[in-house]
């Protein structure tokens, strides 16, 4: 690369060339700053805008979930009982068939049924009661009397209740 010689330098064209070019990238660079600046101010605006959204919809869910959790827990306090369900736990120890354990598990479920569209909190008050009932009764298939005890008993939405065969007679 070569330096330029100073007559060069010293001609007006070219003083005016280099000068152009100086003013150029100065105007170019006060261009640049004032259109980065109002777009960045654009960009700030919006995103103040959308922090503005977010924390009003960060309110509204937050109340939305204050009631939701309120209507929750008034709605735990009336639940009512809406299925029956009952198993026989040591059917298969006794070697009972299908249709005698359905036939016991149907017969619980039929001391049961009035228990269904009570609210769970009277019915776990009067479980004793129901218990009883069914313990008490004898329940005869096939010439064989069972006598079933209640293993388990849950409340909620479905009354579950786990019985055992606690003794088995055959009738004459």
């Amino acid at each position: 690369m070569r330096v330029p010689s100073e007559r060069m330098f010293k001609r007006s064209d070219w003083q005016r060339f280099f000068a152009g070019i100086v003013i150029g990238a100065i105007v170019s660079w006060g261009v640049f700053l004032t259109i980065y600046g109002v777009s960045r101010d654009k960009e700030l605006e919006e995103i103040r805008i959308a922090n503005d959204k977010l924390e009003k919809a960060n309110l509204q869910i937050s109340a939305w979930q204050e009631d939701v959790k309120a209507l929750n827990k008034e709605m735990k306090q009336h639940l009512i009982i809406q299925n029956v369900k009952v198993k026989l736990v040591n059917g298969h120890r006794y070697k009972v068939n299908s249709v005698v354990e359905y036939n016991i598990q149907k017969s619980v479920d039929e001391e049961a049924q009035h228990l269904i569209a009570q609210d769970i909190e009277s019915a776990y008050r009067s479980r004793d009661i129901l218990k009883k009932a069914i313990e008490n009764k004898k329940y005869e298939f096939d010439k064989t009397i069972y006598e079933v005890e209640v293993h388990q008993i849950y409340f909620y939405t479905t009354l579950s209740i786990e019985v055992r065969i606690k003794k088995m007679e055959k009738v004459l």
